[in-house]
């Protein structure tokens, strides 16, 4: 079933992603890049396409790129940059068989390596997160899981 915000999504000239937040035993399921000398982690997520939610988006970019099946759950925050807004969920799995797959794995070489990754909570102040608002937003959501979804920026 559409959400009333596909309208929105179809007219906006600017890209949109959705990525989900999953937190288990103190740590969070990551996309550990590494791309010549920069290395940095990211949300999974990935593009929405006409016709998903971002909900399914959510769901659909989880998979493909860690071969788990999640439960979406609340919209945690939203991140605006310059290329495109991101809607991150908050998302729960059961599955433990987690491997690297989609895009990503067709990609990796010894130049563009991903990694799925279990970072430790403590851990993330100190990584380098691409886009860079995406660390406070985790870090903002940790804080306290039961706040209100709220809206970063790096658009300034």
């Amino acid at each position: 079933m559409a959400k009333h915000y596909d309208t929105i999504l179809e007219s906006r000239p600017q890209g949109f992603r959705a990525g989900g937040l999953v937190v288990r035993d103190g740590k969070i399921l990551l996309m550990h890049q590494i791309v010549g000398d920069e290395e940095f982690y990211t949300i999974p997520g990935g593009t929405w396409e006409k016709g998903e939610t971002l909900e399914e988006t959510c769901k659909r970019e989880v998979f493909e790129e860690f071969g788990i099946n999640v439960k979406v759950g609340k919209l945690a925050f939203l991140l605006d940059t310059k290329t495109r807004i991101a809607f991150y969920f908050v998302c729960e799995t059961d599955e433990t068989d987690i491997k690297l797959g989609g895009p990503e794995k067709q990609r990796m070489n010894e130049k563009e390596q991903y990694h799925v990754e279990w970072l430790d909570l403590d851990q993330i102040s100190k990584a380098n997160f691409i886009p860079k608002p995406a660390k406070e937003g985790i870090i903002k959501f940790l804080s306290d899981q039961e706040q209100p979804t709220f809206f970063l920026t790096n658009n300034k």
